[in-house]
């Protein structure tokens, strides 16, 4: 049953990260079709971990001929859509995630019924939910749906992650019958998101997860300020252990339904990292992300200012 579900992953310049992602879905739901969408990195190490997947799976390289300039996220992430058969279910995700746990066909058939049951549904979300979503600015509030078995956010102030993520799961047919076209950013294809359907379900048993503590990256300038945050915040390669078979047991049947918080299932391969974990090495750090933006405007208007 992996023949209508096809995983895109995206990545750029992350080999060590990308080899992990690609793994973790080979090794979690076997057979499924991968699609990797490289950004034109240029380190050698990703390099050469593309061409070794190149072996087993499709890699496309911006550069190559499609209908589209390929380069940047959303632009592949464009192109990806459009390759997609009309009755396959798509997993969007990137270089820095890790499939936990192995895909059953419980979930295949609860992704069918979902988008069946509810003609607004435009995304599910794969990923377990952050830690730092349970307080202050980012805190999100959810209610559960007992028939479908999804937790819906409530609406409030926050907008990301309400109705869209990057890291998402989709049916293309209900994508193409909305004249879905990404956008450039995660906010413009959250509005986007919330003009054409209802709030992205968030599975009861997620099986994805955007890896802790990483380093910053995407051609973002390393300012003394996001470099000290990264060594405060030990940024680096944590990979996760599979999710324990227990704790898999308590969020499918536990009589009340347990959030799926990251935090309290999930486990680093290699150690301890404070928490919550931090997805952004400025994030939580008020005063670092000042000295961050000073240092990029004097960047600006002194180029002589090297990195």
């Amino acid at each position: 049953m992996n023949d209508n579900l096809r995983f895109f992953v995206f990545s750029y310049n992350r080999g060590q990260f990308l080899a992990n992602c690609v793994h973790s879905i080979e090794r979690s739901a076997p057979g499924a079709p991968i699609v990797v969408f490289d950004d034109c990195s240029s380190d050698p190490a990703t390099c050469v971990v593309l061409e070794d997947i190149a072996v087993r799976h499709r890699v496309v390289r911006a550069g190559e001929t499609t209908r589209h300039k390929l380069g940047g996220l959303y632009g592949n992430m464009q192109v990806a859509l459009e390759s997609a058969a009309d009755d396959e279910f798509v997993c969007f995700t990137q270089d820095d995630t890790q499939m936990v746990r192995a895909l059953q066909d419980e979930d295949r058939r609860t992704f069918a019924a979902c988008f069946a049951a509810r003609p607004e549904l435009g995304f599910l979300s794969p990923a377990f939910v952050q830690g730092i979503s349970r307080r202050g600015k980012r805190r999100m509030d959810f209610g559960f749906d007992a028939q479908l078995q999804l937790f819906f956010p409530s609406p409030g102030r926050r907008r990301a992650g309400v109705h869209y993520s990057d890291i998402c799961l989709s049916r293309v047919d209900r994508l193409r019958a909305a004249g879905w076209r990404f956008r450039i950013g995660e906010p413009a294809n959250s509005a986007q998101a919330a003009m054409h359907f209802g709030p992205m379900g968030y599975l009861r048993c997620p099986f994805l997860m955007w890896l802790p503590n990483g380093p910053a990256y995407r051609g973002k300038t390393k300012t003394l300020a996001l470099r000290w945050a990264e060594r405060r915040r030990h940024c680096g390669f944590h990979p996760f252990r599979d999710l324990d078979p227990a704790a898999e047991e308590r969020l499918r049947y536990a009589p009340v339904p347990l959030l799926p918080v990251a935090e309290d299932f999930l486990s680093i391969a290699d150690g301890e990292l404070d928490k919550p974990w931090v997805y952004d090495p400025l994030q939580g750090a008020s005063l670092l992300k000042h000295c961050n933006r000073a240092e990029l405007l004097l960047r600006r208007h002194l180029p002589a200012i090297k990195p």
